[in-house]
């Protein structure tokens, strides 16, 4: 993977121009070894696209665009990568892996979007979270965790009627959190959309530094899983999550900490009971 701010936000990139962009940050090293004709075929666009592309960059030539992915490429994490592969199956090369996973979700955080939805979350009179799949587990986490802080937490179902039946209650001093990695599913679309129709902040957890046209998140947190014919873990993912509630902690600091103290006292009191 190449450093996603290489390319300056605030741009108003095409579609076509974000598929470049991801292709780019996901597929570093081939997209090195291709020429504009090679990458206008991968991606199914035309080679003036590709060449406008770099231009509207502010790389002036694809040249330039190659030299400059090289340079942000072929680092510590390129070295890394290629020793875990040597490994594959080892539970040291696994973990060393997710240690790379975790770093590069750092390189790619937005601190201005992590403090915003922290402060969001800590204003939110509900919170509503919706995970798919295997970014469901994730979803529960969250709400687990704040749900000790005492705030008012809804785990959403996965989809079909019942999640429309929940979606109905969120307005607009609530937050709507959901996961899209890889792809924004069709049941988080539809969450995002009412979001914005109905006024609340929505918040999406991406493994895409730029996605395809669709609803749009107020507020985006990045997460790199692997490279995308790789395994993907969720242990950046947990990470990233397990720092925001840390940071929602700290912003609640004496409210939150007298919540664990009362769990704290009634284990104390009725343990005995639930040990039976």
């Amino acid at each position: 993977m190449t450093d996603p701010s290489l390319f300056p936000t605030g741009v108003a990139y095409t579609p076509a121009e974000e598929l470049i962009i991801n292709h780019i940050v996901e597929k570093p090293r081939e997209f090195l070894l291709q020429s504009i004709q090679d990458v206008a075929a991968s991606l199914g666009i035309s080679e003036a696209t590709v060449s406008r592309f770099a231009r509207h960059a502010g790389f002036g030539d694809f040249k330039t665009l190659k030299n400059a992915v090289a340079a942000r490429s072929l680092g510590p994490a390129d070295k890394m990568s290629a020793s875990i592969d040597e490994g594959a199956g080892d539970v040291q090369a696994f973990l060393r892996q997710q240690r790379s996973n975790i770093d590069r979700t750092l390189e790619g955080l937005d601190e201005e979007s992590f403090a915003k939805a922290v402060h969001a979350l800590v204003a939110a009179r509900r919170i509503f979270l919706h995970g798919k799949g295997a970014s469901a587990c994730v979803a529960e986490l969250l709400r687990f965790r704040l749900n000790r802080y005492g705030m008012l937490v809804e785990l959403l179902p996965a989809g079909g009627t019942e999640l429309m039946e929940g979606l109905v209650h969120a307005g607009q001093s609530d937050v709507l959190v959901t996961f899209g990695f890889q792809r924004v599913s069709p049941e988080g679309q539809a969450l995002l959309d009412h979001g914005e129709k109905v006024g609340c902040t929505t918040v999406l957890f991406t493994d895409r530094y730029v996605r395809s046209a669709g609803p749009r998140a107020t507020i985006e947190l990045y997460t790199y899983r692997g490279e995308p014919r790789a395994y993907h873990s969720m242990a950046s993912a947990v990470a990233l999550v397990d720092a925001l509630v840390v940071g929602i902690a700290a912003q609640l600091d004496g409210p939150a900490l007298e919540t664990l103290d009362r769990i704290k006292e009634l284990k104390r009191a009725y343990g005995h009971l639930l040990a039976r």
